[in-house]
């Protein structure tokens, strides 16, 4: 059976921010590194499970950790038989086919974790969203570390790869309670209900055989904190619908994934659409979630943001687009079971395996700042102060990074004179430049606010005959001199300019005119008879 895509999905940005800065930025408790404990553990039975599920090396330390604490819980490899280059290159962001965004704002803005391949214009340093305001396509770099296994292999995180199955006994209403503390879903009756939240989400798991932690966890990723009109069902262009799982709120720059997500349960002819109630929003969202990711083998919050089980569409159908979401949704599933002293309960955790990984985790990016190291501008002058420039070999652009020009053969320096696009990058060997030789290599290196460097190469060339070079305007880099050079040396005094003899007005002689007044009329006629006549004669 053919599988339908579900394309991306966006988030409720406003509502779910203050849950994901103390999840995920706020807190940062996912560790970037990890010291092996020296100490020697008595777990020879557990080493060889190890081995017979054919986890790498570089996992075995993690899993160790973990099995000392929890003995019950039982970790199984999933070989997924994808290389890891090949998992990079199909998830990677790519013009055209944005499928992984990470969140930043004014005060978060997470510059070295977006993407500058795509949605970025280096000129201008420009990011474009692709979801309202505040998504922005990830960074390969960040990428890679979400997508490595052994980020999560830490107690409070590997239940990004918890089985998401329900589990009787095991998963109950305090659980779930415990999951939406500090929501408005806390011990709450539902919008028209007189069942509270956390009992229609545990008659949904128990009903589709999904995780009832999941459940609570992924409403409460999607709804946040405080209720929007997904939650309320007051929507100007879909009142009376509820959305709490965010399903069909396709990513959309102009911020209107909510509305989409509406649109989609206003419809019907599956899972129970129209959701006209909480209660068959949570039922039917459920019913979706079992049927397109859990029931196709993306049973794991992990897959189903970075689908690499289902062999049918690999890459795509992914739930959700925000590439941190598996981590907090997994811390808070984790601090469920923590609140309700069930963390040694028998936990099966399902771990993706690729080959050719790395030897070691792939280490958090530096979120240190802006990446740009561009220069918009470059010009060679004689002096600090003037207005003219030695023309370039080419128009300076900030992609090109190499140019030439040619000086007086009488400098022995020259002022270079630089601007960047970004503001916090900062320059070295501008300024006043030293040329002694009659070929001259300089380097003038851009630093990013994030370290990165970039390098411009000018090679400084002295005039070698008599004719020397032309200084240009910086307003007009490109327009030749109206008067070519002399090979006349110049001086400081001041030339003459040549002095103009008066000349007289020009006379103007209309013919006819006899008269000499400027004008033809009768007296003219008369002085005509007069010459036919005989009474005058001509005259020079």
């Amino acid at each position: 059976m053919k599988r339908r895509k579900t394309g991306r999905r966006g988030f409720a940005v406003m509502m779910a921010l203050c849950f994901m800065l103390t999840a995920v930025f706020g807190q940062n408790r996912i560790r970037a590194s990890f010291a092996v404990n020296d100490k020697t553990y008595d777990l020879t039975d557990f080493e060889d499970y190890m081995d017979s599920e054919g986890f790498p090396e570089s996992y075995k330390p993690y899993l160790r950790n973990m099995h000392e604490a929890h003995p019950e819980w039982v970790f199984k490899a999933v070989h997924t038989g994808i290389s890891w280059d090949e998992l990079i290159e199909n998830e990677r962001n790519k013009p055209g086919d944005v499928k992984n965004l990470i969140y930043g704002s004014y005060y978060y803005p997470h510059y070295n974790w977006r993407s500058t391949e795509v949605g970025y214009d280096w000129e201008t340093d420009t990011y474009y969203s692709y979801d309202g305001y505040v998504w922005y396509a990830a960074s390969d770099e960040i990428l890679a570390y979400y997508m490595d296994p052994r980020t999560y292999l830490y107690e409070e995180y590997v239940f990004a790869f918890e089985a998401l199955s329900y589990q009787e006994g095991f998963q109950n209403i305090n659980g779930i309670e415990a999951i939406l503390n500090g929501t408005f879903m806390y011990k709450t009756n539902a919008v028209g209900s007189k069942k509270n939240y956390s009992s229609i989400m545990l008659a949904a798991a128990k009903k589709y055989g999904v995780s009832a932690y999941h459940i609570a966890s992924r409403i409460r990723q999607e709804m946040g904190t405080e209720p929007g009109v997904a939650a309320l069902g007051n929507s100007s262009s879909y009142p009376g619908i509820f959305n709490y799982y965010n399903i069909g709120a396709y990513d959309s720059p102009d911020g209107n994934a909510i509305l989409n997500g509406l649109r989609y349960a206003a419809g019907s002819g599956s899972y129970g659409r129209p959701w006209n109630t909480v209660s068959k929003s949570i039922m039917g969202g459920t019913e979706y979630i079992a049927g397109s990711f859990i029931g196709e083998g993306q049973d794991t919050i992990y897959t189903q943001k970075f689908n690499v089980t289902n062999q049918s569409c690999l890459y795509y159908n992914q739930y959700m687009s925000n590439i941190q979401a598996p981590a907090s949704e997994a811390n808070s599933q984790y601090w469920a079971y923590a609140d309700n002293d069930l963390l040694d309960s028998s936990i099966v955790f399902k771990i993706p395996v690729y080959k050719n990984m790395p030897s070691e985790a792939v280490e958090k990016p530096d979120d240190s700042g802006s990446p740009n190291n561009w220069l918009s501008s470059l010009s060679v002058k004689k002096n600090e102060d003037t207005e003219k420039t030695y023309k370039l070999s080419s128009e300076f652009s900030g992609d090109v990074k190499s140019y030439s020009v040619t000086v007086p053969k009488s400098l022995d320096k020259v002022y270079i004179s630089t601007s960047t696009v970004n503001e916090n990058a900062s320059v070295s060997g501008d300024g006043w430049v030293s040329i002694p030789d009659s070929t001259n290599n300089i380097k003038i290196v851009v630093t990013a606010q994030n370290g990165n460097k970039r390098v411009y190469k000018l090679k400084i060339t002295k005039k070698t005959t008599t004719e020397e070079p032309t200084e240009e305007p910086t307003d007009q880099p490109t327009e030749e001199p109206t008067e070519e050079p002399t090979d006349e040396p110049s001086t400081d005094e001041p030339t003459e300019e040549p002095t103009e003899e008066p000349t007289e007005e020009p006379v103007i002689i209309h013919k006819g005119d006899l008269s000499g007044d400027g004008k033809i009329n009768a007296l003219d006629i008369i002085l005509v008879q007069r010459l036919i006549v005989g009474l005058d004669n001509l005259t020079d």
